[in-house]
This record gives C-alpha cells, sequence and structure tokens, in this order.
C-alpha cells in the first residue's frame, strides 16, 4: 500500500532520474545528419545546376554510378581516327547550337551557353542536311564536328549535320 512517504520518496527517485540516456543522443544525432541530407537534396534540386551531358563515347551523364566514359582511344585517336596533327588527329568535341546565319561557306552556331561560334566549311567538310549547306536556315539545330578553334575562334568543319 503507498503511502504518502513512499509515494513522496517514489516522485523524488523518478525527478532526479535523467530522461535521455546514450540512445536518445545517438538518435538525436542520426535525425539531424538525415534531415540535413534531406534538406540539401531538395536545395540541391531547387536551385543546382543541371550536370552538363557527356560529349564522349558512351554518352550519358559523366560520373553517374562512380563511371567517367573514356574520351579517348588506345593509340591518341577519337573514335577510329589516328593520333598525331593534321585534321582527323585533332578533333575535338562536337559543337552543339543554333543556326544564327549563314553566309556563303561560313555558318554562325549560338551554342546553348550563349557563344557564338564562327564555323567555315570548305571542299572537305561533310554537310549531312537535306539539300546543300545553303538550305540550313537561322533557327536549325545543328552540330559541327570540328579540329581545334584557330586565334580568332573560328573552327574549320569536318562535319555539319542538322539534327531536329
Amino acid at each position: 500500500m503507498l503511502t504518502t512517504s513512499t509515494l513522496d520518496a517514489e516522485l523524488a527517485a523518478a525527478a532526479s532520474r535523467r530522461w535521455w540516456n546514450r540512445w536518445t543522443i545517438v538518435l538525436a544525432v542520426a535525425l539531424v545528419l538525415v534531415g540535413g541530407f534531406v534538406a540539401g537534396i531538395e536545395v540541391q534540386k531547387a536551385w543546382g545546376e543541371t550536370p552538363a551531358t557527356a560529349t564522349g563515347p558512351g554518352g550519358g551523364l559523366r560520373g553517374q554510378g562512380g563511371f567517367t566514359p573514356p574520351t579517348a582511344y588506345p593509340g591518341g585517336g577519337r573514335n577510329g581516327t589516328q593520333g598525331g596533327t593534321g585534321p582527323q588527329g585533332d578533333t575535338q568535341a562536337p559543337t552543339t547550337g543554333t543556326v544564327k546565319l549563314v553566309d556563303g561557306t561560313t555558318v554562325y552556331v549560338e551554342t546553348a551557353s550563349g557563344e557564338l561560334v564562327t564555323v567555315r566549311t570548305n571542299g572537305d567538310t561533310d554537310v549531312r542536311v537535306p539539300g546543300a549547306l545553303e538550305d540550313l536556315k537561322a533557327g536549325d539545330k545543328v552540330s559541327v564536328e570540328s579540329g581545334a578553334a584557330d586565334a580568332e575562334g573560328t573552327v574549320t568543319a569536318s562535319t555539319v549535320t542538322r539534327t531536329e
């Protein structure tokens, strides 16, 4: 039977005990870490940058799943070309964008980042559009494979392809 004195003793003992222990602290820290991780994901989705797509062989997004596709083949060439200097050996990733103007054998292409690229064509340029190069018009989407840019930023195209 509980008497007033034993009830007071029980209440005094319960009041002096801590309401927390080691597991309470571990769970609180885990909750804060998980909450921070989820908040970071939501912030990245709302305000983060969209990852750039890979331009090398294999396509896809670089770094996804811990795998980065190779950008060169044995021998120093790309896509079956031989390494070294010359029109095939020092090619770079294709330039893609929207045609702004076609002026004779020169095509002005605006990339997704807003950069205006001057593309020169010549007799060796493979034009892959229905018709001829002159049939390209402002607003057409194109992909240009070319060599390295010159000092003025102009590239000479090896291939011009309309993409739709």
